[in-house]
């Protein structure tokens, strides 16, 4: 699917991510708002790092930093019968610059 599947507990789920955070999950596209890199997690900051250019994107793919418009794309979950399917034909719910709705700060040290 090229997404990361992050717990969601933030105050934007009958908001900007209203119909795409489920059950206490939110499916964020690896690709990177600004050129379309595939953007990884770094494990020592907690957060989604654009090896390319520098952006940064907290664990809810939220802008924070770098030459990116806005925030990581994302995808419609669809939880049946304990089965989580990603819509994956339908992103959307890409935040605008300035959106936080968990309010992480970065664990540690930066990959990029």
């Amino acid at each position: 699917a090229r997404a990361y599947l992050s717990l969601y507990d933030g105050t934007g789920t009958a908001g900007i991510y209203r119909g795409f955070a489920q059950a206490g999950l939110l499916a964020s596209y690896q690709k990177c708002a600004h050129l379309g890199c595939r953007v990884p997690f770094c494990t020592t900051s907690g957060w989604f790092e654009c090896p390319c250019h520098g952006s940064r994107y907290n664990r809810a793919g939220e802008y924070q930093y770098g030459p990116a418009p806005a925030g990581l794309w994302h995808f419609p979950i669809l939880i049946d019968a304990g089965n989580v399917t990603l819509d994956t034909a339908q992103p959307g719910a890409q935040a605008p610059r300035g959106t936080d709705t968990i309010r992480q700060q970065a664990e540690g040290p930066h990959c990029v």
